[in-house]
């Protein structure tokens, strides 16, 4: 008998489906072909073969002896195809990780860092979302999620990456068009100048730090754009269209090369962050903890580099 390696697949799968159903028209029905196109590839196989695996009576299809034979090896062999398929596709999702993140958290903290992580785990390949609502791993196949909030994610391992810390930023160009002070010098109270810019999905960011300021008046006599998230606000910002009130471990990089002004010493925690979150029977997973790890190493060289900048400002 020739080597199964030199036969055509698609022909082996039809002869095994034709003695497994007994016709060639079930075979044709199964394989979504015609009973002759069926009886030719049969045809076809038993010529490369050199004896019938069939012989035909009638209406009906029996298995010869060297065709009985012949069929117990191609379903060994197709099960072993398809053995290996599997394996090999639950190989690759063992090395895949799916992780869904905030918006802005992916664009303006992760994505930049991002690459560092590949050349750690390059046998980790990373596939990324975005999304706002709250971690359902039930409904939604990720392995981890990022998640703004106090830390109660109930039924979750959770574990902190940083704090929100607030502060406003705009560009260095609008604050001398508007105000003859210098950075430092101005006042929480001088913020009624400006536009302030809102996101809806941070609606008390603005209130809550001007509050703590004492400066809760400017809320009314300043001029209020408002976005649909973060992100937007803070592009508006660098656009020079007013002062977002930003989290500083997304702006510091612009600040530290003068594209936006933090111009007040005041950097409030508002007593939320951002949380690493995933089911307790993720804790495990090798690729999970390896990703965890990782957030939590940069999120503190973060934190080291936000307060150098910060502690750095040029007065």
């Amino acid at each position: 008998m020739r080597s199964l390696r030199d036969l055509n697949l698609n022909s082996l799968r039809v002869v095994e489906s034709a003695a497994r159903n007994g016709s060639f028209v079930r075979a044709a029905e199964e394989q979504m072909l015609t009973a002759s196109a069926v009886s030719q590839r049969v045809k076809n196989l038993e010529d490369q073969l050199r004896f019938k695996i069939f012989n035909r009576r009638n209406n009906a299809i029996i298995l010869t002896t060297e065709g009985d034979a012949f069929v117990a090896h191609v379903r060994e062999a197709l099960d072993t195809i398809l053995n290996a398929g599997i394996e090999a596709k639950n190989l690759d999702r063992k090395n895949v990780l799916k992780v869904s993140a905030l918006p802005t958290f992916i664009v303006r903290w992760l994505l930049p860092r991002l690459k560092s992580f590949e050349d750690e785990k390059p046998d980790i390949r990373l596939n990324l979302s975005n999304s706002y609502t709250p971690p359902n791993f039930i409904k939604e196949d990720f392995d981890l999620c990022i998640r703004y909030g106090n830390g109660d994610f109930p039924g979750f391992e959770s574990k902190l990456l940083f704090h929100e810390e607030l502060t406003p930023v705009c560009t260095p160009e609008l604050l001398s068009q508007k105000l003859s002070k210098k950075a430092f010098e101005i006042q929480p109270e001088d913020l009624s100048h400006f536009a302030l810019l809102h996101s809806d999905t941070c609606t008390m960011n603005w209130q809550y730090w001007l509050e703590q300021t004492g400066a809760q008046d400017v809320l009314r006599h300043a001029s209020n754009t408002y976005f649909d998230s973060c992100m937007l606000s803070y592009e508006a910002a660098s656009a020079g269209l007013g002062f977002a009130i930003a989290n500083c471990s997304y702006m510091m990089e612009d600040i530290a090369k003068n594209k936006l002004i933090a111009p007040f010493c005041t950097n409030l925690k508002s007593g939320c962050g951002w949380y690493v979150v995933y089911p307790k029977k993720n804790a495990t997973l090798p690729k999970v903890l390896s990703f965890e790890k990782w957030l939590i190493k940069k999120a503190y060289e973060s934190k080291v580099r936000c307060d150098e900048i910060f502690q750095n400002r040029i007065l």
